[in-house]
């Protein structure tokens, strides 16, 4: 419901944009130019900055004998987390021993070592330590699945063998 206004009363009156000069209408759309043409402005000169060093970063190139060491190191300290035994029980557990194994408590230590394979070797060994880094996700994976539904089988099928190989055959 409106409160109905008195017939006499002033009305507000906001100016209209036809009421404006020329002058005004000018002053106001080189304004508004300007404006756009400094917020394209800041967002190119950021946006060339991100991907030049994204992208188009200077890596130092390696010797392909010095990748293919480097490789090897890695791939034998994969192998040997994959066969780390866990301090605890559970998924979680499984995967910190694994992580551990491989650098640091996340095994960030061997990701950084795999990705500057990847950026700084010839094509070969940067295709080989791609093929490494997705070998240790398989790992981590079948670490899980492991600690996870394996385990838990393994110790079941133990428990259930343990009374008969201690009880004597006739």
């Amino acid at each position: 419901m409106s409160i109905p206004s008195r017939p006499d009363a002033p009305r507000p009156t906001a100016p209209s944009a036809a009421s404006l000069g020329p002058g005004a209408r000018r002053g106001r759309r080189v304004a508004q130019v300007i404006f756009f043409a400094v917020l394209v402005w800041v967002t190119i000169s950021g946006a060339v900055q991100i991907l030049a060093e994204g992208l188009f970063a200077r890596r130092v190139p390696r010797d392909a004998q010095a990748c293919r060491g480097e490789l090897v190191s890695l791939r034998a300290r994969l192998a040997d987390a994959s066969l780390a035994h866990p301090d605890g029980t559970g998924e979680l557990a499984a995967v910190r021993a694994f992580r551990a194994a491989l650098g640091g408590e996340a095994g960030r230590a061997w990701d950084i070592r795999v990705q500057e394979l990847i950026d700084g070797c010839p094509a070969a060994e940067s295709s080989a330590a791609y093929a490494l880094a997705r070998l240790r996700a398989a790992h981590e994976a079948m670490t899980r699945i492991d600690a996870h539904e394996v385990a838990p089988a393994r110790d079941a099928h133990h428990k259930a063998i343990a009374p008969l190989a201690s009880t004597p055959r006739p």
